[in-house]
């Protein structure tokens, strides 16, 4: 009984940790450095991070094909004989799939951290000239895009998962699996 609790468990975080396998781990890989600010500084907002919004979102949307792997493990399974392990496997790669159809507020799918609107606005930002003061250097920090200068608030939308190298360690490693990307605090309250 207890072995069967324990496969069920096992197979259950693995097929719900698989699909968030690459968005851990690719991006940041030294072949894959997008010329990004350090991890935790803000970043700043420029063509390179325009292209990694756009390379994350692409490794996001993949990732969905990795949640199908334990399905057909399950159904593979499933053939010789039915046991914890494939109800482990079928509930997290359902879950996994769910979580990335379920819409977003605006009915948006997939729900990603890295929506395609999102990216215009970074990018909108990036060309337009801002007039918050004299100098301005945009910069996105945890909660918001904000002058460095007069620290005006000009997009008000927490910074998802840049896929830059981190230096948090393990925690942080699992806090990247466990949130998939998305920001870890909400939207800011400012304005």
């Amino acid at each position: 009984m207890l072995s069967q609790v324990f496969l069920f468990f096992s197979s259950l975080i693995f097929s719900l940790f698989l699909p968030r396998l690459p968005l851990a781990t690719l991006p940041r890989l030294r072949v894959m450095d997008g010329q990004l600010a350090p991890f935790p500084s803000p970043q700043p907002i420029d063509k390179h991070l325009v292209a990694q919004l756009l390379l994350l979102r692409t490794i996001w949307n993949a990732s969905f094909l990795f949640a199908l792997i334990p399905l057909v493990l399950g159904f593979l399974i499933l053939q010789s004989q039915p046991t914890a392990l494939v109800f482990g496997l079928f509930i997290g790669a359902g879950w996994a799939i769910l979580s990335r159809l379920i819409p977003t507020v605006a009915f948006a799918v997939p729900n990603t951290p890295y929506a395609t609107d999102l990216i215009h606005q970074i990018n909108e930002l990036r060309v337009a000239e801002a007039s918050c003061c004299t100098k301005p250097e945009l910069a996105w920090e945890v909660a918001a895009v904000r002058c460095r200068n007069c620290y005006s608030t000009h997009l008000s939308h927490a910074r998802p998962d840049l896929g830059r190298v981190r230096t948090d360690g393990w925690l942080g490693r699992l806090r990247l699996l466990l949130l998939d990307g998305h920001p870890i605090v909400t939207q800011s309250n400012e304005k």
